[in-house]
């Protein structure tokens, strides 16, 4: 039976949505979508944009073995861009570790969180924003990187656009929620084949130092291998940067 998906014009954060339900007992595969937050979260304590107009803002909960955490995010990442080649019929990427990019540009940006961690009451939540449609105040930080998957600004038409998102949140669910209960079986494979940086030149920070090298392959546990003029090494914990074509970083 399909889980329910709750709804939402406009909330501070899909995440803490989630993890209130989660305080409350809810049920593995609970899903929150809406279509603007006001406190959107990203990496490291960050905040994401998040505006309305046609776009999605979803989460959803997991109460996974501690070790299949470290599959998650790479799942996520899966499930989303082939639900977006599913709804749009377009082929997006994947820019280790959580970020789905089209033409050069980030459209999405994936998190799972996880609460009291090695615990039986240990859950995690998965929460994704993804820009469908354009946006007139985009932030001048992000505004370089920022994408969309349509390239338009949003039709009037409010409800064909909440359905066309509330589609691609059911597709994202039901792909994610295939691979997690099947073991993650081909994950990672198909991670490495719809990655954007595999045998691209990339910016990593060391302790205090920031390098350069070029990134060899994506390994089983979801570490990137760098070959630094010939010293290969491995990368898990961290962030990338890599150069586009107008020089751009991402």
């Amino acid at each position: 039976m399909e889980t329910d998906i709750i709804v939402y014009d406009v909330v501070d954060s899909t995440n803490t949505i989630i993890e209130e339900m989660a305080g409350e007992g809810a049920a593995e595969g609970a899903c929150v979508v809406a279509f603007a937050q006001t406190s959107g979260q990203g990496r490291s304590g960050r905040s994401f944009y998040s505006p309305p107009g046609g776009n999605l803002y979803m989460s959803f909960l997991l109460r996974p073995r501690n070790e299949d955490t470290g599959m998650l995010t790479v799942t996520a990442a899966v499930a989303t861009v082939e639900a977006i080649r599913s709804v749009f019929d377009i082929s997006t990427g994947i820019k280790w570790v959580n970020d789905i990019i089209y033409n050069d540009r980030k459209v999405c940006g994936i998190i799972a969180r996880a609460q009291n961690y090695s615990t039986d009451d240990m859950y995690v939540t998965v929460g994704m924003g993804i820009n469908i449609y354009e946006s007139d105040d985009v932030p001048a930080d992000i505004k370089g990187r920022y994408g969309t998957l349509t390239g338009e600004k949003c039709p009037l038409d409010k409800e064909k656009t909440r359905k066309q998102s509330l589609k691609l949140a059911r597709t994202i669910l039901d792909i994610f929620m295939g691979y997690y209960k099947n073991g993650f079986l081909n994950v990672m494979d198909k991670y490495r084949q719809n990655s954007v940086v595999i045998g691209r030149m990339v910016e990593y920070v060391q302790g205090e130092s920031t390098k350069t090298a070029k990134v060899t392959g994506i390994d089983d546990d979801g570490s990137i291998m760098l070959d630094e003029n010939g010293r290969i090494s491995s990368y898990r914990d961290g962030e990338i940067r890599i150069r586009t074509a107008d020089n751009l970083a991402l």
